[in-house]
């Protein structure tokens, strides 16, 4: 099997960025210059695209509930350039209002510590808004976005 043909069963699982193909082919034995013909082809046919792949992957990503900073890193991890990622999230058509997503993520927080109550202590307010920054910084919110949030839901 040549390394079009193993990169176009590779990609029929699932969607894939070049760097990942070009990977996956290295690992299956093909050498760098078949890897890089392969994908070039890919690109040329259409099947193989960061761009949209990196559209796709916001979207899922909103889906989740992730912000765009781990978004961004996961993309940045698999390959896809800076220049790529800003295009991506510059064309989506619907960006979600990352403050509003860390709002309602902040209140399953507190309600998953059992809510708020008129005797709680400062200290103890002070550790729900500290799990809730880590919860929201984990799912890829900025730091701005996590403060903010923590800081309203915890009143």
């Amino acid at each position: 099997m040549d390394a079009l043909e193993k990169a176009t069963a590779y990609l029929s699982r699932k969607p894939h960025t070049e760097k990942e193909v070009q990977e996956y082919l290295q690992r299956k034995g093909y050498e760098p210059d078949e890897s890089a013909q392969a994908v070039s082809e890919l690109k040329e046919y259409g099947y193989l695209d960061d761009l949209a792949y990196a559209k796709l992957y916001f979207e899922y990503g909103f889906e989740k509930g992730r912000g765009k900073d781990r978004i961004s890193r996961e993309l940045a991890a698999k390959g896809v350039t800076r220049d790529v990622i800003e295009q991506a999230y510059g064309e989506l058509d619907e960006k979600p209002d990352e403050q509003e997503m860390a709002f309602r993520l902040a209140a399953q927080v507190v309600r998953e510590s059992g809510g708020l109550s008129d005797d709680m202590t400062y200290e103890d307010k002070q550790k729900l808004q500290a799990k809730i920054v880590r919860r929201l910084a984990a799912r890829g919110f900025s730091g701005s976005v996590c403060y903010t949030a923590a800081r309203e839901s915890v009143k």
